[in-house]
């Protein structure tokens, strides 16, 4: 194992890891749902139509042999010009941090790497991205085998206004997702980045920040984290829950008026109308002639003097049978 390299490892995986998650976080906010997309040629990495990333290549680790190849010694891949700069940039990082692997074309990870050698493509991506100056990495599955792009993104930089908290959150996380032979340098590298004092006690390290409170983790003999905890560590505040969509207004009395009348008249557009004959001339001779002041019932009593003078002329008749 190159104990340099392992070195360069422990100084950024915790830094590396928690830019990971906020590259998560972003990709959720912004593209929530949506499928990753890599494009080589124009070194894009895309999730969505919304979200993209200019994302340099700068390798892949395969699975059947586990080697590592870089990019730009891969002759299968058309690089932008940016991308194939990005190996100069390794190269000389080779000799900054007396690592000849970097200035190799290909190698197998397992020698170079140890118990490392299976997360290859993490390894590299952890170190690049820092040493470099990019923000986060990304893997991207090939076939058989991970590639690595960097991603390089001001929304990853924002302040961290609660260090201890964030600190004390992530590099459990950390531990968990990445293999990490030696806790207690990471722990003390990551808290140090943020610009955190950090203390050496016994086995064990003492965290404190410019403001309030401190973390205190112990170790077991061989480095490995026993126990991260936090004294009066500010938190930030839990995020407000979503608001509830506003519930309809009762109608005022206006309202209930205008709705009235609106069903009224509804009413009336949809009842079947009578269709209406149009007067006569006749007709309209005879209702300017009749009076205007008498009631509709005077028109009905003629008719019943009408029926009673008809019964006085049936009774002569009647009368005349009985006689013959």
């Amino acid at each position: 194992m190159d104990q340099q390299l392992l070195d360069l490892y422990h100084r950024h995986v915790g830094a590396g890891f928690d830019r990971q998650l906020r590259l998560a976080d972003l990709v959720d906010r912004k593209a929530g749902g949506e499928d990753w997309s890599y494009d080589v040629p124009t070194a894009a990495l895309s999730f969505g139509p919304k979200l993209t990333f200019e994302a340099p290549v700068i390798g892949s680790h395969a699975d059947h042999n586990g080697s590592w190849l870089w990019a730009w010694a891969n002759r299968n891949l058309k690089l932008t010009l940016t991308n194939r700069a990005l190996g100069d940039a390794v190269r000389a990082l080779a000799h900054r941090a007396s690592v000849p692997a970097f200035a190799a074309t290909a190698f197998p990870a397992e020698p170079l790497l140890g118990e490392l050698g299976t997360h290859a493509a993490d390894v590299f991506g952890v170190i690049l991205a820092r040493e470099l100056g990019y923000d986060a990495y990304f893997l991207t599955p090939t076939d058989g085998g991970r590639g690595v792009v960097l991603v390089r993104d001001d929304r990853l930089r924002a302040a961290e206004r609660y260090p201890l908290w964030r600190v004390l959150n992530v590099f459990p996380q950390a531990i968990a997702a990445l293999p990490i032979p030696e806790h207690k340098p990471a722990l003390a590298e990551y808290a140090r980045d943020y610009g955190l004092t950090v203390t050496t006690e016994g086995h064990g390290l003492r965290i404190t920040g410019p403001g309030k409170g401190e973390l205190t983790a112990r170790f077991d003999d061989r480095g490995r984290l026993i126990a991260l905890d936090g004294a009066d560590v500010p938190t930030p505040k839990p995020p407000a829950p979503a608001k509830a969509k506003p519930k309809p207004k009762p109608a005022g009395k206006k309202a209930a008026k205008k709705s009235a009348v609106k069903a009224k008249t509804s009413a009336r557009k949809a009842a079947p109308t009578k269709a209406v004959k149009k007067p006569t001339a006749a007709a309209k001779t005879t209702a300017k002639k009749a009076p205007a002041k008498k009631p509709a019932a005077s028109a009905e009593r003629p008719a019943k003097k009408a029926t009673a003078s008809a019964k006085k002329v049936v009774k002569p008749a009647k009368k005349a049978g009985a006689r013959r």
